[in-house]
């Protein structure tokens, strides 16, 4: 089910399937700024990653002594979630285990995603809850914005401006061709929490906490570009690791973790 947000200068639709933005535009302009899932190249929009980011190439995790098979980045991107609060500039969704999480992630838990909008701007805030003993767990984001926004635009007229010096002189042009040598690519101990999309006249500006260590950029060579800020990772070649011995993030009895981030469409 659609959810909308609207005020005078933006619209935008959140689905409860995924906790996905179906749809971010600014009034003023003609522009949809978001992917629209098209799956000849890529079914989702920006999925959530959760309760791992990535994932081993058997697609196999050991979570309690056991193994499970998982898909990659977890399956907060495949499940529907329930809204449990709104208000005139918020939606408040949340998902808890069930059965189906449950075969692949033996953990009681429940994830709760807020969504606010103000002005051109949207926070998404999130809070996971250990309902268990103890609850460990990855967590990224993977939003996939429209590029070109500009339909007169071409891929190659975008690119990516950093904060802080974490490429060469703050900036990374966008080609295809940088993404046939690095598939994803990929800053480790990210030191910027603003980066922006951009043509010079249309852009995205996004702005993530010091909690998200890893800054992911990707596309199947596609008209759309992901910028995804995660927390941890995991990796394709460990595949005999326990789950709990990863670099994740460890919750004790009755414990939550809350992380957010937000971006703006100029």
């Amino acid at each position: 089910m659609i959810y909308t947000l609207e005020n005078e200068i933006a619209i935008i639709q959140i689905d409860t399937h995924a906790c996905e933005i179906a749809s971010f535009k600014r009034k003023d302009k003609d522009i949809e700024y978001m992917w629209n899932g098209d799956p000849k190249y890529w079914a989702n929009r920006n999925p959530i990653l959760f309760p791992h980011v990535s994932a081993p190439s058997n697609k196999v995790l050991n979570f309690k002594g056991k193994d499970y098979k998982v898909n990659n980045h977890g399956f907060a991107r495949n499940s529907e979630f329930e809204l449990i609060e709104e208000g005139n500039d918020f939606l408040i969704f949340s998902l808890k285990d069930n059965e189906t999480t449950y075969c692949q992630y033996p953990y009681h838990f429940e994830l709760i995603v807020k969504y606010t909008l103000q002005e051109n701007r949207i926070y998404i805030d999130y809070e996971i809850i250990n309902l268990d003993d103890e609850l460990y767990f990855g967590f990224g984001q993977h939003p996939a914005f429209n590029c070109p926004l500009d339909s007169n635009k071409k891929f190659n007229d975008y690119y990516i401006e950093f904060e802080k010096d974490d490429v060469l002189n703050n900036r990374l042009d966008l080609s295809y061709e940088l993404f046939e040598k690095y598939p994803t690519y990929k800053i480790d101990n990210v030191k910027s929490r603003i980066v922006k999309l951009s043509d010079g006249d249309n852009s995205v500006i996004m702005y993530f906490e010091d909690k998200y260590k890893i800054f992911a950029i990707w596309t199947p060579m596609a008209p759309f570009i992901c910028l995804e800020p995660w927390v941890n990772t995991l990796l394709k070649d460990d595949l005999d690791t326990r789950f709990e011995d990863r670099d994740v993030i460890k919750l004790n009895k009755d414990e939550k973790y809350q992380i957010g981030y937000s971006f703006e469409i100029v």
